[in-house]
This record gives structure tokens, sequence and C-alpha cells, in this order.
């Protein structure tokens, strides 16, 4: 089989831009016209819209081995091209992030943490549960953690979407095929 090396790179580069992009420029917007909403909370909405566009990269790269293969493409092959995709998106994602979090915006932990602890302290939690959730932030930050999603995110749902994507891209048999 074929790797879809294109449609993999592709879709690394679109998906970890896209999720810095539209972080930082909804966070602005956040700032700018004083929404109220936490940073964390903008984060996973604007992660909600990458698996869209790995999908799209795993759908593309499916229909470029069936047409190198004569319109040919098991479900098997549609699987393992949708993981190859998926793990080289997350691969790409959790290098981008890197550059993002330690050159880019390196103050980009300090800051999600920083905001999260504003937000406990105006829900009214107590001085530990504030410690607490602080702590918590700061790991759930930190640029390894940060890779890890990354990482985590990017193949699970990936590997999902191959899943259920290749009972519909695949070839099926005829009557006339065993």
């Amino acid at each position: 089989m074929k790797y879809p090396w294109k449609q993999a790179i592709l879709t690394g580069v679109i998906v970890g831009l896209f999720a810095i992009f539209a972080f930082t420029f909804a966070d602005a917007l956040n700032k700018k016209f004083a929404w109220g909403v936490n940073p964390s909370t903008i984060r996973g909405l604007t992660g909600l819209l990458t698996p869209i566009i790995l999908g799209t990269g795993i759908y593309t790269g499916m229909q470029n081995i069936k047409r190198h293969n004569n319109g040919i493409l098991t479900y098997k092959q549609a699987v393992a091209a949708g993981i190859f995709i998926a793990i080289i998106t997350a691969v790409i994602v959790a290098i981008l992030g890197l550059i993002y979090v330690i050159i880019v915006n390196p103050r980009y932990s300090d800051y999600m943490v920083a905001e999260g602890e504003k937000a406990m302290i105006a829900e009214g939690k107590s001085p530990e549960q504030v410690a607490a959730g602080t702590a918590d932030l700061q790991k759930q930050f930190s640029v390894p953690m940060q890779l890890l999603q990354a990482l985590v995110g990017q193949s699970a749902s990936g590997t999902l979407i191959s899943v259920v994507m290749a009972l519909f891209i695949r070839t099926k048999k005829t009557k006339n095929q065993k």
C-alpha cells in the first residue's frame, strides 16, 4: 500500500495552524469585547473543530489510495491510511504546539493557569481548592502535557474517524466477488 504522505503532512500543518490561530483569534476577541469566557473553554471549543479538518484529510487520503489502486480500497487499507494520517497529524500538531508554547508564546502556560485561577476565585472556591486546582492546571498546561494531549487527541480521534469512515469509503464487494 502506498502511504498518503502528502495528505498526512498537509492535514497536520492545517490542523496545527488552525488550532493555534483559532485560539489566538478567539481569545483576542474575548479580551477585546470582555466576553468573560475562560481561555480554557475557548481552547476546548476551537479544539472541537480540528477533527473536522482531520476527517477531511483522512477522507482525501483514502480516496487517493483508492484512485491509485484502480478504484479498489479494502477496509483494512482504508483504516491503515486513516490511522497513518492521524499519527502524522498528531506528530505535526505536537511539534507546532511545542514551537508555539516555547518560542511564539512562552507565557501561554502561565496565562492559562492564571486565568483558571481567576475563574476559581470568582466561583468562590476556598483557598485550598484554588491551590489544588492551580496545581492541576499547572500539570495540565505544562509543555509535556500539551504534547501528550496533541499526540493522544489527534491519534485517538483520527483512529475513530478512520474506523467509521472506512466502512463507507472501502470498495464494496459485488455478488460476483467472494
